[in-house]
């Protein structure tokens, strides 16, 4: 009886073993299948994990197994989510190369363009004007046809005195005018020498615009500056009967509106020999010196000797239309010789007369400059227009509006912008 009651106890005990075992198996083939689904989506991610787990740790019970493929899920996730967050929102469409550099090249340029002012943009590079070309060659006469036809027009008015009248017919007796005699003159007095200035004393403001003010590709910056300054020039002395000599001194203060770190003083002198080639061209040999100084502590930041070859000529289309051309070469040689360069410029001008005091036109400029202590070269094109009006004989007023485009081999120097410039000239006295 013990017997069998022993047997029936053991039946029992085995059974439920056996289905504990059968239940655990179905769990843990149920969740090796979904386990078997999370492997094969992040094959690439779990992988050292998953060759990390023997045999022994998949037949563990499923519990056990899934914690541990969790907790290797959830790490995996928190490193992806920590790598993420540390890469700023607005640079995660970029590389991670991109990422690292390019904060570093902004840095750089904004602090290169502090340290250093650029001297791409000075008034010395001032859009060219035709003043050069008038003081060699005559300017066009205006009003020349409109005073041909006022004297043609009194000529026509004069008529001849008869030399017969009807009553003199009748009477007939023919009358001739009788010459006068030539009385001699009384004495005068001896005509006096007209005075003819040998130089003049001249004044100017001028105000510059421009929304690229430091050339710079990175960062365009739009500011303006006032240039003011005074200059002592001879009038073109002759030396012959087609030659000519010239010299000027100019002192001239340039401040920025808002860069006022950038002020600077600016010292000009110039020698040149002009030779008349024709009727409307003319040749020019120039020398100029001039010297840069920081107007804060007076430094010199910039000394410059260049010698200009310049070739110009004037085409008269129409007795108000005048097409004016100018070709310079010019060996600059600079302190520090970093700035040593050979400078072409090119400039045509297209000029009408609405009336004497009054000029309008279109100008282009290119210029090329190749520097020769290092591997530089910029190329800039200039397209403006122009307004001078002649207030009075010593007063002139002139407007100049356009755009720049070019470009340098030079990191971060891009000269496209457009730009504005309104300048008062007054001559102060002639001696």
């Amino acid at each position: 009886m013990q017997l069998k009651v022993w047997k029936n106890l053991f039946f029992w005990i085995l059974l439920a073993s056996s289905g504990g075992n059968f239940y655990c198996m179905r769990v843990d083939a149920a969740e090796l299948a979904n386990t078997d689904i999370i492997l094969r989506h992040h094959k690439n991610d779990l992988a050292p994990n998953i060759t990390s787990l023997d045999n022994t740790k998949i037949h563990q019970p499923c519990h056990k197994l899934e914690q541990e493929i969790i907790n290797s899920f959830c790490k995996h996730s928190n490193e992806s989510q920590n790598l993420y967050s540390e890469i700023p929102s607005n640079l995660t469409q970029q590389t991670p190369e991109t990422a690292q550099t390019a904060p570093t090249e902004n840095l750089g340029g904004s602090q290169e363009q502090d340290e250093l002012p650029q001297l791409e943009v000075q008034p010395s590079n001032f859009p060219a004007s035709s003043d050069s070309i008038e003081q060699i060659l005559n300017a066009p006469e205006i009003n020349e046809s409109e005073r041909l036809e006022r004297l043609w027009q009194i000529l026509q008015e004069q008529k001849p005195p008869p030399l017969e009248s009807n009553s003199d017919r009748e009477l007939g007796l023919r009358l001739r005018p009788r010459p006068l005699e030539q009385l001699p003159l009384p004495p005068t007095e001896l005509p006096v020498a007209q005075f003819k200035p040998i130089g003049y004393l001249q004044g100017r403001v001028s105000y510059f615009q421009t929304s690229n003010i430091f050339s710079s590709n990175d960062l365009p910056i739009e500011d303006g500056f006032i240039f003011s300054g005074l200059t002592l020039a001879s009038t073109y002395l002759p030396l012959g009967s087609k030659t000519y000599l010239n010299g000027s001194i100019d002192g001239n203060l340039i401040r920025y509106i808002d860069k006022s770190q950038y002020n600077n003083n600016q010292v000009r002198l110039n020698l040149s020999i002009s030779q008349q080639l024709s009727q409307g061209m003319f040749g020019k040999v120039s020398w100029t010196n001039q010297q840069l100084f920081y107007a804060t502590n007076g430094d010199r930041f910039l000394g410059e000797n260049s010698l200009q070859l310049s070739l110009g000529r004037r085409d008269l289309l129409t007795s108000r239309l005048v097409l004016d051309s100018f070709y310079e070469l010019s060996v600059n040689f600079a302190n520090p010789e970093s700035r040593n360069r050979v400078i072409n410029s090119f400039w045509v001008s297209l000029n009408y007369y609405l009336q004497k005091p009054l000029q309008v036109g279109l100008d282009y400029q290119f210029n090329y400059s190749d520097f020769t202590q290092r591997q530089r070269e910029d190329q800039f094109h200039r397209l403006f227009g122009h307004l001078n009006y002649q207030i009075s004989d010593f007063i002139n007023m002139n407007v100049q509006a356009g755009v720049t485009l070019g470009n340098s081999t030079a990191q971060n120097v891009d000269f496209n912008g457009w730009f504005f410039s309104l300048n008062y000239n007054l001559e102060l006295g002639r001696f």
